[in-house]
């Protein structure tokens, strides 16, 4: 007895041939910024002065994180909100540490404040769509009352930022509770196993 060979009928379209550049622009742009971060690392010992290779390498660090960053847990608007903000006021930070400024403090909690009223602002519009990515914006949230805290007891100045993080932090909350308290509690629930 002949045995016929077992036809497969494949129900997946075929992907269509792309480049290699194409195929490989992740790694390749990831390279390129590795060569380039290497690069002014390299000048700057060989010439020597302040850091400035680390103002340089912050940079193309925040802009991977803008651009093509993409986490494999939790790749949502709102955690890649959250991302950017912090990686900028980290980089405001390492600029103050590398040059001696003394305004990071100022502007990181402007950048601050923005990041968690275009990320609260987004989470109440879409709340339906968006309400189990919370945990990110509930950190700034809780990282802005923490602010305003130590302002309020004198560990840290307390200036208008400072004022404005805090009140943002407690208006989100007060809204998302009052609105969505339920739903908001349901969620909690399910995140901590509850």
């Amino acid at each position: 007895m002949e045995k016929t060979p077992m036809q497969v009928h494949v129900t997946y379209p075929q992907l269509p041939p792309h480049s290699f550049w194409r195929r490989n622009r992740r790694e390749l742009t990831r390279a390129l910024f590795a060569f380039l971060a290497y690069a002014c690392a390299l000048v700057n010992l060989c010439v020597g002065g302040i850091p400035w290779s680390l103002a340089a390498i912050g940079g193309l660090a925040v802009i991977w994180i803008v651009f093509f960053y993409r986490p494999l847990v939790e790749n949502t608007r709102i955690k890649k909100m959250t991302d950017v903000g912090a990686a900028i006021c980290l980089y405001l930070f390492m600029l103050d540490w590398i040059f001696g400024v003394n305004w990071s403090g100022f502007v990181a909690l402007i950048v601050f404040f923005a990041d968690l009223i275009i990320a609260g602002t987004y989470f109440l519009a879409y709340f339906k769509k968006e309400k189990r990515n919370f945990l990110p914006l509930f950190e700034l949230m809780l990282g802005g009352l923490v602010a305003i805290f130590c302002g309020l007891v004198g560990w840290s100045r307390l200036d208008w930022p400072m004022i404005v993080v805090g009140s943002v932090s407690l208006a989100l909350a007060i809204l998302t509770v009052a609105l969505h308290f339920t739903a908001i509690r349901r969620e909690i629930q399910k995140k901590i196993h509850w």
